[in-house]
């Protein structure tokens, strides 16, 4: 079950970032970091303009920064058991009622791999 869970998530994180590069202002994207993800984290400083809420539960984020990067800037922030799956390609963690999911790589609008990171922001239920 929890095999299925996993790759139920990365496809949803797939099907997310292809829609998190439709366009988007920065300002709209930067302006829309919920108040739920706020109280466990703040919203991650280099995001693409296309980043934003997907649902009122989902928040998106797509960054051309290694995904390393990332990794260790949410880890330094963000207290819990994270999780490492899939390889090493992805980490996630449950903390303050919110997932995070951070995975190497993202999509572009035509389904292409572009290298960065992307990560899945949802109120953990």
């Amino acid at each position: 079950m929890k095999g299925f869970l996993t790759r139920a998530m990365a496809g949803l994180i797939i099907a997310v970032c292809c829609n998190l590069l439709a366009p988007h202002s920065a300002q709209s994207a930067a302006t829309s970091y919920p108040g739920w993800a706020t109280t466990v984290v703040p919203a991650y400083p280099n995001t693409l303009p296309s980043s934003g809420l997907i649902t009122p539960n989902l928040y998106g984020i797509a960054t051309t920064d290694p995904f390393q990067t990332v990794v260790a800037w949410y880890k330094s922030r963000v207290h819990g058991a994270w999780e490492e799956s899939e390889g090493g390609r992805t980490w996630s963690v449950k903390s303050g009622g919110v997932r995070i999911q951070i995975s190497a790589n993202f999509f572009d609008e035509s389904g292409n791999e572009k290298p960065g990171t992307r990560v899945a922001i949802t109120k953990a239920r």
